[in-house]
């Protein structure tokens, strides 16, 4: 359930983060505000092929880790995924497609990370560990631009709750 709530807070943080940001879309150059999904981009509509999800942020668990830190702390450790994506055409004055999209995508991923770092810490119980990993592969689907960047979240884990077990063996008069 921790996990789930984690991916929640991540997802209403990026959103609020791209708010205010926006990023061109398609040969017009029309600005849209990227979208936020969490899991995976949602299946297209057959009936409107043309709407787009671009620009957009994908969060999604990867795996987690319950452990023991070096006080004897437990404390739980999840790695959520962030995609990215920006749909650019761009073209030169002699007709030749431009690599545009990587600078718009670059800025969208840099944007985020800028400020998941400077804040740290989400919904007060959620740590962004270091490194923060990000890339740009070097095959992409123009028009489309892709980007992924590797989050390590850590917070507090689960704390064994014994029952019906005395550890202490302590017993009282009546218990005998």
């Amino acid at each position: 359930m921790s996990a789930v709530l984690l991916l929640d807070a991540v997802s209403r943080f990026v959103r609020k983060t791209v708010e205010e940001y926006s990023a061109a879309q398609g040969k017009n150059g029309v600005y849209k505000h990227p979208k936020v999904f969490e899991w995976y981009l949602p299946f297209k509509n057959p009936k409107i092929p043309e709407d787009t999800d671009f620009p957009y942020v994908v969060a999604r668990i990867v795996n987690g880790k319950d452990a023991v830190n070096q006080r004897n702390d437990a404390e739980c450790t999840v790695d959520i995924a962030l995609s990215f994506g920006v749909y650019s055409e761009a073209t030169d004055e002699e007709g030749f497609k431009q690599p545009d999209g990587g600078y718009d995508l670059l800025n969208l991923m840099e944007h985020v990370r800028i400020t998941l770092l400077n804040e740290n810490i989400i919904d007060k119980k959620y740590e962004i560990q270091r490194p923060y990993v990000w890339e740009i592969p070097e095959e992409q689907p123009y028009p489309l631009w892709v980007g992924l960047a590797q989050t390590q979240w850590k917070f507090q884990s689960i704390e064994p709750q014994i029952k019906d077990i005395d550890i202490y063996a302590n017993r009282f008069a009546w218990e005998k």
